[in-house]
């Protein structure tokens, strides 16, 4: 009896890994066509938006489905849109209603990250503080490109949540399944030491990345859909600096990856946002 042919999908940690790798080059590639061939500074906001689009489309939308075969084996787009839950649009206003309010819960969490810092350093919190230290219009036109170059952060959840969450529930329990998709999430925030961040940071970004994973996997599993993750990716994306500026700018690296960890992404956020999905789609099953 022949052989069976090899199927990447079949094999989840390595599955895991060639994503990884591939994004990481892709994003590589990307730059060097962009910023490179067009002679176009790398850190300019129109450039960093088209080197992680690109990045991310040749990636996801090329290599991942016609080349990979991931996450079910088929080379077919149509079905790859599906398998990752990336078709699933409805009922799209609780999709929308669901993203935007865990949202709101993991903002909620950050600013009051930032009202315990400023408590425990025994100043004063008033609205002229409130008022500088949360800037929203900070981060929207015409003050700001953010809204754009934030936009490419959501096809991580695409990366993450679609195809390398998909293939593990090929193989694994919903919640095994959450949790190896969280870590590889958070494992693959490594690579930002190569950019010369501090150790602390990274390590704090790997730990937070990995905690949050879990509830977008969760959120993906209970609504059978990427969108209320990839909204909550983009929206805290966009607005982080406004939220959390007072501390960035006065914290130690090291208090910011402990804050980051406990409110700004981690475990507090974390927790509340996965109880309220629970809730949610209790009340209004999707």
């Amino acid at each position: 009896m022949s052989a069976q042919p090899f199927q990447l999908a079949e094999h989840p940690w390595l599955s895991l890994l060639v994503v990884a790798i591939a994004e990481i080059l892709g994003q590589t590639l990307a730059e060097v066509l962009i910023a490179g061939a067009l002679k176009q500074s790398r850190d300019a906001p129109l450039t960093q938006f088209w080197i992680s689009l690109l990045g991310h489309t040749l990636v996801l939308f090329v290599l991942v489905p016609f080349v990979l075969g991931l996450p079910t084996g088929t080379h077919s787009f149509r079905a790859y849109v599906d398998a990752i839950r990336l078709s699933h649009v409805q009922p799209f206003l609780r999709l929308l209603l669901l993203g935007l309010s865990c949202y709101l819960i993991l903002a909620l969490c950050q600013a009051s990250g930032v009202l315990v810092y400023r408590a425990l350093e025994g100043k004063p919190i008033t609205w002229a503080f409130l008022r500088d230290a949360i800037d929203f219009a900070s981060e929207l036109p015409p003050k700001s490109w953010g809204w754009l170059v934030s936009l490419p952060s959501a096809l991580e959840e695409v990366a993450f949540r679609g195809v390398v969450l998909s293939v593990f529930l090929l193989k694994y329990p919903e919640r095994p399944a959450i949790l190896f998709a969280a870590l590889g999430f958070g494992a693959i925030h490594l690579i930002n030491l190569a950019s010369g961040k501090e150790l602390a940071w990274v390590l704090g970004q790997v730990l937070w990345a990995g905690i949050l994973g879990l509830f977008y996997g969760f959120v993906v599993v209970r609504s059978d859909s990427l969108w209320p993750a990839m909204i909550v990716h983009y929206v805290s994306n966009l607005f982080i600096w406004p939220l959390t500026n007072y501390l960035q700018s006065n914290a130690s690296i090291q208090t910011q990856a402990v804050y980051g960890v406990v409110f700004s992404f981690g475990i507090v956020p974390t927790t509340l946002m996965i109880l309220w999905v629970i809730l949610f789609t209790k009340l209004w099953p999707m």
